[in-house]
């Protein structure tokens, strides 16, 4: 049998459960030509009508280089709509497409955390949740 060590490292860990966990929503997502990146876009807009571009880079932790490209595929499938917040920064709404691909994104979203929640003993969940917002430095 071959002794693997990175099984006891939680960044080796989390990385395989990670990808586990994505494969088949990213699947999915391609079907509806989105990645997962745009997925999430998509559902934070869906739930902060006006979040601007700089608002949702923080949140999903996406350089500011890399969040104007995700907006322009967004946009340029007719997604999103842009609202003047002040004199140099616009908000973000989805259009009717927009928020029928948000709402059908956000279902899958939600299956596949319910796909996860079963293989997880209920007596652990609210641990692991923590643990993770710990590491990641979201804890409350």
């Amino acid at each position: 049998m071959i002794q693997n060590p990175l099984n006891d490292m939680i960044s080796y860990t989390i990385r395989r459960v990670a990808t586990a966990m994505t494969s088949d929503l990213t699947n999915q997502l391609a079907d509806l030509k989105l990645r997962i990146t745009d997925a999430n876009v998509l559902i934070l807009i869906m739930h902060n009508e006006g979040i601007t571009q700089s608002e949702i880079g923080r949140t999903l932790a996406i350089a500011s280089a890399n969040i104007a490209p995700v907006i322009g595929r967004l946009d340029k499938r007719d997604f999103l709509i842009r609202m003047p917040v002040d004199g140099r920064s616009h908000g973000l709404a989805l259009t009717e497409k927009g928020h029928k691909i948000a709402e059908r994104v956000f279902a899958l979203t939600k299956a596949a955390e319910v796909s996860a929640h079963k293989k997880i003993p209920e007596a652990l969940r609210g641990d692991i949740i923590e643990a993770l917002q710990n590491l990641k430095g979201d804890a409350p």
